[in-house]
């Protein structure tokens, strides 16, 4: 199998003097996976995310995302589809859902930063496959939040990565939605694509090939079916309703 992304004995803390968030975490993420990563809230599901993105440098241990280190190599950055839980741009600002998911495509973009007739329609064509065709000239801030949720998603999918790194992207949106896009990201998967959902729960499961149950560290790692049980709930969970 082809690892996309290797984690060895990763120690993550948000500074020096705190306690680490996991330590000695070790897996790897391999090419075609569509991988829920499912735990608690405070967990520890966004820090790891935000490691494998580049975002945070380990206190201790190493990644390897596509054989680069993605702290040093930012250029590896243009490979992943990252979106964020907490929303990265201004919803205020006067941007439509259009110049939203054409964000994705500024890394192929040159200096002039012109868009092709090619970069346009992969726009609409990401813009329709979250089905969204209808709100294209909408103003973010006219979004209602599972559609702006929706925008972030095609935005990912305008950036055509090799790797989707999702957190908690379902939050806002319906379960018709879901689905919706369940059947997209199984799509890119199907392309070749490694594809990370870090989600406090998810209704359906029938898409995912890999489940890995997540609380400061690995829980247990298997398919859907094998780990979704009350011996390994009660283990992340704790006990607490989900």
């Amino acid at each position: 199998m082809n690892t996309y992304v290797k984690v060895h004995d990763l120690t993550v803390t948000y500074n020096r003097d705190s306690q680490p968030i996991f330590e000695g975490l070790s897996m790897e993420l391999y090419k075609g996976e569509l991988i829920l990563l499912m735990g608690p809230n405070g967990g520890g599901k966004s820090t790891l995310i935000k490691s494998i993105v580049g975002l945070l440098k380990p206190v201790k241990g190493r990644i390897e995302v596509l054989g680069v280190d993605p702290y040093r190599d930012l250029d590896i950055r243009k490979a992943i589809g990252y979106v964020p839980q907490v929303m990265d741009v201004n919803i205020y600002a006067p941007i439509t859902l259009w110049d939203l998911v054409s964000f994705g495509r500024y890394p192929y973009l040159g200096i002039f930063k012109r868009f092709s007739k090619v970069d346009e329609e992969i726009v609409l064509d990401a813009i329709k496959k979250v089905g969204l065709e209808d709100y294209i000239d909408y103003k973010v801030s006219e979004l209602s939040g599972g559609q702006l949720s929706r925008g972030f998603i095609a935005r990912a999918l305008a950036q055509d990565p090799m790797i989707y790194l999702l957190d908690e992207p379902f939050e806002s949106i319906d379960y018709i939605s879901e689905e919706v896009v369940l059947k997209v990201l199984r799509e890119e998967a199907g392309r070749g694509k490694l594809i990370v959902l870090a989600e406090h729960h998810l209704s359906e499961t029938g898409y995912i090939d890999r489940l890995i149950l997540f609380n400061r560290g690995v829980i247990a790692d298997g398919k859907p079916e094998e780990i979704l049980n009350d011996k390994y709930l009660e283990k992340a969970y704790g006990g607490v309703k989900i």
